[in-house]
């Protein structure tokens, strides 16, 4: 009779590529929201005094591309 295959290897293989491409999706979202927050942060220094009507409009704006009402945005939305 033939003896069973151990998949083992394969699966812990299989089980690497998956960890590698959550950690390249993790990577792809902290640069997105590094990027936008240093937008953020830039844009709000410059304002000065209270910021206008439009430029809290853009403040809003420039926070809803980083975060919905479930939490981090993802960039690929």
């Amino acid at each position: 009779m033939d003896e069973p295959v151990d998949f083992a290897v394969t699966e812990a293989a299989s089980g690497l590529v998956a960890a590698e491409i959550q950690i390249a999706e993790l990577e792809h979202m902290l640069r997105h929201f590094d990027r936008a927050s240093m937008d953020l942060h830039h844009y709000v220094r410059a304002v000065d005094g209270l910021p206008t009507a439009d430029q809290w409009q853009l403040i809003r704006e420039q926070i809803a591309e980083m975060v919905d009402a479930y939490g981090p945005r993802n960039p690929h939305r």
